[in-house]
């Protein structure tokens, strides 16, 4: 018994000393999250690049990305795919940063076109960043690099 009451202590003590390091994540953040990619959305449906400038970050472009290549992640080289929506989507976030995970849809809703848009908290605004096909399914790096 007082084996299990040592080792129950110790491995208190490890939680409590392992989790005092770590900031707590505010799930205040989900629905303003959802909210953007609910705004992201219908600003690339409706063709809005006034709407999508005030949803991107400015180091979007340090990745070589603009408004312009968003629209041809989403509607293809030609133009020619019919965008309906963001659907399935999973978010993974941090109090910095988040990953969306999700499928370009038409009006079929077919999960075939897999994408990731990566949000960063610049002040209170939660900006897009990045974007790329598939689910790489990483963690995020807390610290704010990649």
């Amino acid at each position: 018994m007082f084996r299990y009451l040592i080792s129950l202590t110790l491995l208190a003590a490890l939680l409590i000393l392992n989790c005092g390091d770590k900031e707590t994540v505010s799930r205040d953040h989900i629905p303003v999250i959802k909210e953007r990619i609910y705004a992201l959305q219908e600003a690339v449906k409706n063709r809005d690049t006034a709407a999508l400038d005030s949803l991107v970050s400015e180091d979007m472009l340090d990745d070589g990305m603009d408004i312009d290549s968003l629209y041809r992640f989403v509607y293809g080289a030609d133009g020619s795919f019919a965008f309906e929506r963001f659907g399935e989507y999973e978010i993974f976030y941090t109090n910095k940063k988040a990953r969306v995970d999700c499928y370009i849809q038409d009006s079929t809703l077919a999960e075939d076109r897999p994408a990731v848009f990566t949000f960063v908290l610049d002040d209170d605004r939660w900006l897009l960043k990045r974007f790329e096909a598939g689910h790489p399914r990483k963690d995020i790096d807390t610290n704010g690099t990649e």
